[in-house]
């Protein structure tokens, strides 16, 4: 019997085609494909397709090659585009451009159903308002540059760790990972009962519930005030909910329940935004980051899979324990040792007083042209980065707003959780973070 990934089903955009049989081969549009150890892929044409061997027969309708983008991340990648401050801009720049869609079910758990069904929309301006603003708005970057269809994969859950998108037997591999994602998580639980937790989840959602209705009927009731203030007299919204085999944060949560169902993507291009959730333990995110890539890579089927990743923007952090700056270095870290993947600056596209900016048009715009440029299609320079430094000197990797490429500067640069942007290149990107090192390189 053939069986297909989840992601293959009518109307699709997709890079190749991929499965699995019982038997030693396919057919394929009448076409035989050979099946080894049980899968098999395959390049096609365009159009309706149907597969078929010794005991089963599917057929597929409107099938289409073209330029795969899996965008993922947490919440800021989440963000839909009926909340953001980009909708009339998205709704414009679509029109007459050929963008498929299809959105992994956030399911938290096994056998959990959160009622969304995974299935290939042609984007329209009136099927987006729950499409990931930053993912589109990036796709429309790339669009600019090619003609073929795009087929945009949304796989990402608000306040996730990327603990949660690896297995448990990769994070074991790293004594730290594993010390604080693995046996901290599950240290205090291992005793609980299914009763116990759904209990406990039952509260939290009440407690969320209570709480969003109060601040709610004090925003109405205070429209002076900042966010922020709001946030300091109500409170923040209660956050995580409590341990548990259901929680979406256990190690793996979200790679079992989410992403297992990409398996064989082989997508074009992954743009990466996350990392708000791991400033509480900011210095494993270097060796947790590189892990999720290499895993991801192998189980999507793509070895080389160029990757964009999101540099963290500025946030006034109100938990003294989250360290920003130091996933921001991190971040940095990977993509150069990396080989494959480009880095954003996006620290002019924070918002000091809300961790999820409404306006999505920078993220978006930076990851497309990083993406495009990743897939050879354009070129783009991002942020300034510090290229040689001699005392307080340092030299830059391209022009700056003052017409340099050096300067002198004494100190970190935007390593705080919101820090102040002072660099900037002749284009307005700011510059990358860099660490204090008054030294000759």
């Amino acid at each position: 019997m053939i069986r297909l990934p989840d992601y293959i089903s009518d109307h699709a955009v997709l890079s190749c085609l991929t499965g699995e049989s019982d038997f030693d081969r396919i057919l394929v549009n009448g076409i035989p494909v050979p099946v080894k150890d049980g899968c098999w892929s395959c390049s096609f044409e365009n159009g309706d397709i149907v597969l078929q061997d010794a005991d089963s027969r599917i057929e597929l309708r409107n099938i289409r090659k073209g330029l795969v983008i899996l965008a993922a991340g947490q919440s800021n990648m989440e963000w839909p585009v009926q909340d953001s401050l980009n909708q009339e801009e998205i709704i414009r720049r679509l029109s007459g451009r050929d963008i498929s869609w299809i959105q992994v079910p956030r399911n938290l758990y096994p056998g959990h159903d959160c009622g969304e069904t995974m299935v290939w929309t042609r984007l329209t301006a009136d099927n987006l308002a729950q499409v990931s603003a930053v993912g589109v708005l990036a796709a429309l970057e790339v669009a600019e540059h090619t003609d073929v269809p795009i087929g945009l994969v949304g796989c990402y859950k608000g306040g996730s760790s990327a603990a949660s998108w690896v297995p448990e037997s990769d994070l074991a591999q790293d004594p730290a990972l594993e010390a604080y994602y693995v046996h901290a998580y599950w240290a205090d639980i291992r005793e609980q009962t299914d009763e116990e937790e759904d209990r406990r989840i039952a509260a939290f959602e009440q407690e969320v519930a209570d709480y969003n209705r109060r601040f709610e009927a004090f925003d109405k009731a205070h429209p002076e005030l900042t966010r922020a203030q709001k946030k300091d007299i109500v409170g923040h919204t209660p956050f995580p909910g409590p341990k548990g085999r259901k929680d979406f944060l256990r190690p793996a949560g979200l790679y079992v329940s989410m992403f297992s169902r990409l398996q064989g993507l082989k997508p074009d291009v992954l743009l990466w935004y996350q990392g708000e959730e791991d400033t509480r333990f900011a210095l494993g995110y270097s060796s947790l980051l590189s892990m999720l890539l290499k895993r991801w890579r192998h189980d999507l089927d793509s070895p080389d899979l160029p990757v964009v990743i999101a540099q963290l923007p500025g946030y006034a952090e109100y938990d003294p324990v989250k360290d920003w700056g130091t996933v921001r270095l991190a971040q940095q870290a990977v993509a150069d040792a990396d080989g494959q993947c480009g880095l954003v600056c996006l620290l002019d596209a924070g918002d000091h007083e809300n961790i999820h900016p409404q306006d999505k048009a920078i993220p978006g715009q930076r990851m497309g042209r990083m993406a495009a440029r990743l897939l050879g299609l354009m070129d783009y320079q991002d942020g300034p980065r510090v290229r040689r430094r001699q005392g307080n000197t340092l030299w830059f990797d391209q022009m700056l707003e003052n017409g340099e490429d050096h300067l002198e500067w004494q100190g970190s640069y935007g390593l705080e959780n919101d820090p102040v942007i002072l660099i900037r290149s002749a284009a307005g990107i700011p510059a990358f973070p860099f660490e204090d090192r008054n030294r000759e390189d």
